[in-house]
């Protein structure tokens, strides 16, 4: 992996770059202020000066890239093996990987998820996904921006979702995803 190469959101290396890149933001941000702290406390032989102000200002935006980096340290990748027979049997149907999606009260992981004209079909390796707040989650996101009429299915069975992407492949809801909705799961995914 490297960090000159940018990766979107949704292609398979985008999480493990995403973590990387946001802590390496995160420790220049902290050492920046550190730095001009450091140099204001050097020069003038107290605290009391116009860089010490400059650099708690700099913990501000240091501190919002912590979280940035917390949240996309918590999103997993899909394994490799996963991964090669999604892409053996994906044909020209729109994927996504690893989406971590937040809510107030709980987060969802979908590990891979197809989206076609008029469904969203989805594969997770989290044993804990509650299907039925998920719906509710995605379709209140849906209504917000005005997609109606889509079928959501989340597999947690590899063999399930293989099969199921394989069918789609062989179908015409391949040809065109739902831009609208591609826009919306990436915009509400870490």
């Amino acid at each position: 992996m490297s960090l000159l190469k940018r990766y979107e959101k949704g292609e398979y290396k985008y999480a493990s770059y995403s973590k990387v890149r946001n802590w390496i933001i995160t420790l220049v941000m902290y050492a920046l202020s550190a730095a001009i702290y450091t140099i204001g406390y050097v020069t003038t032989g107290s605290n009391r000066n116009l860089l010490t102000i400059v650099a708690i200002l700099g913990v501000l935006p240091a501190s919002k890239s912590l979280i940035g980096a917390i949240m996309s340290s918590r999103v997993k990748v899909l394994n490799e093996s996963m991964y090669a027979k999604i892409e053996d049997n994906i044909a020209s149907l729109h994927g996504l990987y690893n989406l971590y999606l937040t809510s107030y009260e709980i987060n969802f992981y979908l590990a891979h998820c197809v989206i076609t004209k008029d469904s969203l079909i989805a594969f997770t390796t989290d044993k804990d996904f509650d299907n039925k707040r998920f719906d509710e989650h995605i379709k209140k996101h849906m209504k917000i921006e005005g997609i109606q009429d889509i079928l959501i299915k989340v597999f947690d069975n590899e063999d399930a979702y293989i099969n199921r992407l394989t069918q789609l492949s062989n179908s015409d809801q391949s040809v065109q995803p739902n831009e609208k909705l591609v826009n919306l799961l990436k915009n509400i995914s870490v």
